[in-house]
């Protein structure tokens, strides 16, 4: 990987991303960091920069619940010299909550918002390879997904969209490791563990492992070396996803519907694949 490239985490300023944020400033390595709130990315990047005067710390600032705001922000930072990404935002919500683009809030968060800004930050990360995209999704994925469901705007809400969107997170990942796979660009999904953060005790009211555990399995996904893709990646080593991720028509379907979501709401990108 090169030194002087850009780690690009969404979902920086607190739980997990906070956290390997910290500890790749603490290595030296420059870092863009993606947060909801101004004023707490900001708090957040002068902290990083304290660590580490020698580091390179750029913000980025959208509301993944907002697709338009969220493609603006990150078309703001496309040229910069991205080599790895590190999609790791999320969130889990109870009661079915649509956002502002008429979709189901843990999947446009979890899944789509993250679709949109991989496609976004694409050039920069072929042009700038050895590159790395690691997706944040879990253990808890779902073991299938209905497509017509999606397709008709129908969503699960609760476990069921939080599950669905981890599902497509690997989903996703899978395709991209296929087209990505002669430009030396890797892209591995992993579960982190069962961690301590808002998102697990907001959904399952129980306690996990420190963060710590966590970064830890990012640091793993992203010591790999680059010929290591498409992998689904827990416990420090790769492991078994859902049989359902593994096919290429589900992929590809799962690939299709997110890219036709995102033209509903006028989002149009050259780099869709």
């Amino acid at each position: 990987m090169k030194n002087n490239g850009f780690i690009l985490i969404t979902g920086a300023t607190d739980g997990i991303g906070l956290r390997t944020a910290t500890e790749f400033a603490k290595q030296g390595k420059n870092l863009i960091i993606h947060g909801r709130n101004k004023e707490k990315l900001k708090e957040t990047a002068k902290r990083l920069e304290e660590l580490n005067s020698k580091i390179v710390i750029k913000t980025v600032c959208a509301d993944f619940e907002n697709l338009k705001e969220t493609k603006d922000a990150f078309e703001q930072i496309k040229k910069e010299s991205i080599n790895c990404l590190i999609n790791n935002a999320g969130c889990f919500t109870h009661e079915l909550k649509l956002t502002i683009d008429g979709l189901e809030r843990t999947y446009q968060v979890n899944h789509l918002a993250h679709f949109l800004i991989t496609h976004i930050l694409l050039d920069s990360l072929i042009k700038n390879a050895p590159s790395k995209i690691i997706v944040v999704a879990s253990m808890a994925h779902a073991s299938n997904v209905d497509f017509k469901a999606i397709e008709k705007g129908h969503f699960l809400k609760s476990y069921g969209a939080y599950s669905l969107s981890k599902l497509c997170n690997i989903l996703f990942a899978f395709k991209m490791a296929r087209e990505l796979k002669d430009r030396n660009v890797s892209v591995n999904a992993l579960h982190p563990g069962v961690i301590n953060t808002k998102l697990l005790i907001e959904g399952w009211g129980a306690c996990g492992s420190s963060v710590e555990n966590a970064y830890k399995m990012i640091e793993f996904a992203y010591n790999l070396d680059t010929s290591i893709t498409g992998q689904y990646l827990k416990d420090f080593r790769i492991q078994k996803a859902a049989d359902f991720a593994y096919s290429k028509e589900n992929q590809d379907r799962c690939y299709e519907i997110s890219k036709k979501q995102l033209e509903k709401v006028k989002i149009c990108l050259t780099s869709f694949l």
